[in-house]
């Protein structure tokens, strides 16, 4: 899941961040509410997670790490 998240914050932003997995992605104006919008739609097209825009908090995508386990718990717990 980490390497995906790095993937497709590297195709919305155009850095690798693969180094820089604790960088608030906010503060450093590698994402914006569109970067959020992208975020979320590339991460429905590339794995089976629904995220609702409207439940997504900042505080749990705003650095790549908190994405990725973000992303782990919202999996979990469909299984």
């Amino acid at each position: 899941m980490q390497e995906l998240v790095f993937n497709i914050l590297e195709e919305i932003t155009g850095e690798d961040l693969h180094e820089e997995g604790d960088v608030n992605l906010f503060d450093s104006g590698r994402l914006d509410s569109l970067g959020v919008i992208e975020l979320i739609v590339a991460v429905e097209e590339k794995t089976n997670i629904i995220l609702d825009p409207a439940v997504v908090e900042r505080k749990d995508i705003e650095t790549p790490n908190k994405i990725t386990e973000y992303l782990q718990t919202l999996s979990k717990s469909r299984i």
